[in-house]
């Protein structure tokens, strides 16, 4: 086995945590279309009528919702996979499940910030106000790039055995 390959589960391990962090912190915060002081989220989180809301929302919209908790909860289960795995130092699993996960998360997140983005300047908040990419979306778009980061390393560390034992 080669030496660098030693690291990567430490390095698909930071990696996932912070994508996780991010895409939690940009999925969750009502800062991804921006006017002055007027900021939207892409759904009314702890509100009355949420859900009311949501469905009535537009397709696209709908479907960034969906893309981001659905890249969040496959976060927080690799993350149930790759951590005790870590923690325990037993063994690390660089196997195809890892990779598979990392291509799922990537391709949600890219779909997420694809189609907000493509959107959001035809999108006038209350029908007057329209509206430009805020932070949130920046936060899901460094998460999204770290996803592909976290795609090349559990890439690159498929295949060197089911199980990468290391010291």
């Amino acid at each position: 086995m080669h030496h660098h390959h030693h690291h990567a589960p430490f390095a698909i391990a930071g990696l996932l945590i912070i994508v996780t962090i991010l895409t939690g912190v940009g999925t969750f915060t009502n800062y991804w279309g921006v006017s002055g002081n007027l900021h939207m989220g892409i759904y009314q989180w702890g509100q009355a009528g949420a859900n009311r809301s949501f469905q009535r929302s537009a397709g696209w919209l709908q479907c960034v919702v969906v893309c981001q908790l659905m890249a969040f909860s496959f976060e927080l289960l690799f993350c149930l996979l790759v951590i005790p795995a870590i923690v325990f130092r037993r063994m690390m699993p660089v196997h195809a499940a890892c990779t598979l996960l990392s291509l799922i998360i990537f391709i949600l997140l890219l779909i997420s910030i694809i189609v907000f983005a493509a959107n959001i300047g035809s999108f006038y908040y209350n029908a007057l106000i329209s509206l430009k990419l805020g932070w949130s979306w920046g936060i899901t778009l460094a998460a999204t790039i770290l996803s592909f980061l976290l795609l090349l390393v559990s890439g690159s560390a498929t295949g060197y055995g089911a199980y990468s034992e290391y010291r």
